[in-house]
């Protein structure tokens, strides 16, 4: 009986985070909308949407990260790759997701880094609504850390299905959709 992979599990989990980040987004567009309509007919406006609405941004790409990595839409340059034997592409997949989660990795530390100088500094936004940074640097932090979490599983499950010799799950985890749909 075949391990059941950690990273299908995660895809489940990346796609309830995006959904929230959509709903994030489009409570902000909602707040947005609010701001314009007062000014344009009120002329009033609400203070610190536009900081709510950068916090906003931040959080849902952070948190959307991983369901992009599940759809395979984060960029890769396929022009060489698919040319290549099926099996080189895999150890490229392999590379690619080795090489995407170092990246990731290195950001998870600085991000990590810049919360705990926030929380030691008590840091708060210079703005009317003088936010403490701590806030959305943590929600931001956490989606970045799923995401590397993400990442790595499917390298896992990736190496794991290579070492059995399951070329086709393998293809199926870690090829470029362009070469997907040729699979």
């Amino acid at each position: 009986m075949d391990a059941p992979l950690i990273s299908r599990k995660l895809a489940r989990l990346a796609r309830f985070a995006a959904i929230g980040s959509g709903l994030l987004l489009m409570a902000s567009a909602g707040l947005m909308t609010a701001e314009i309509l007062m000014r344009r007919l009120f002329h009033h406006s609400l203070v610190g949407v536009d900081e709510l609405a950068g916090y906003a941004f931040a959080v849902a790409m952070a948190w959307g990260f991983a369901q992009a990595l599940f759809m395979r839409a984060h960029i890769r340059v396929d022009l060489v790759y698919l040319r290549l034997p099926s099996r080189l592409q895999r150890c490229l997949d392999v590379l690619a997701l080795a090489a995407f989660a170092g990246i990731i990795g290195i950001v998870v530390t600085h991000a990590w880094g810049t919360l705990a100088e926030s929380l030691r500094l008590g840091a708060r936004a210079s703005t009317p609504l003088a936010t403490p940074l701590w806030m959305p640097q943590a929600a931001w932090l956490a989606g970045l850390i799923f995401f590397l979490i993400c990442l790595i599983a499917l390298l896992f499950d990736l190496v794991r299905a290579l070492a059995r010799g399951d070329w086709d799950l393998a293809a199926d985890l870690g090829a470029s959709e362009s070469a997907s749909r040729r699979i």
